[in-house]
């Protein structure tokens, strides 16, 4: 049997420390969603239709490099997010997610979450700095992959 989305959302690392009646305002929201692996759950340059919780799964979030092709610059797994910029005006993908494995996740429609996050404060709040924290901690990551790549060995 499927566990609740009340359930599901309340062990993810999104909603750590949320407070149950937001959490439970929040899955109300939600749609549980089974991705196949390969499947493209949101695509560079399009708008994005929903943000994304990671439930259980795998999901690489890749850039199209002119010259290059596409290039992976994160795989984001349980617990973490994905269509962040789904709280954010006029927002477009600015990667394509696709699933590498069988990947279930809650899918939190963007008309719909933007109308509740307008309509409740304590709710917007949540998301919000939560949305922070997710963005936060991929600035962090991309630094640091930054320093890996521009890294000048001055041993030799």
């Amino acid at each position: 049997m499927r566990s609740s989305k009340r359930a599901l959302l309340s062990k993810t690392r999104f909603a750590a420390g949320m407070s149950p009646d937001v959490c439970k305002r929040l899955a109300a929201l939600a749609e549980v969603a089974d991705v196949p692996a390969g499947t493209h759950v949101i695509r560079e340059g399009e708008p994005i239709a929903a943000l994304g919780v990671v439930i259980s799964g795998r999901i690489a979030l890749r850039l199209n490099v002119p010259g290059v092709g596409q290039q992976t610059i994160l795989t984001v797994d349980d617990g973490d997010v994905f269509g962040w910029s789904a709280v954010m005006p006029g927002s477009r993908s600015t990667s394509t997610g696709t699933a590498l494995v069988p990947t279930q996740a809650l899918l939190f429609d963007r008309d719909r979450l933007l109308a509740a996050m307008a309509e409740d404060c304590e709710l917007a709040s949540a998301v919000y700095q939560r949305m922070l924290k997710v963005v936060a901690r991929r600035l962090a990551a991309t630094r640091v992959q930054l320093l890996d790549l521009y890294h000048v060995d001055h041993a030799s």
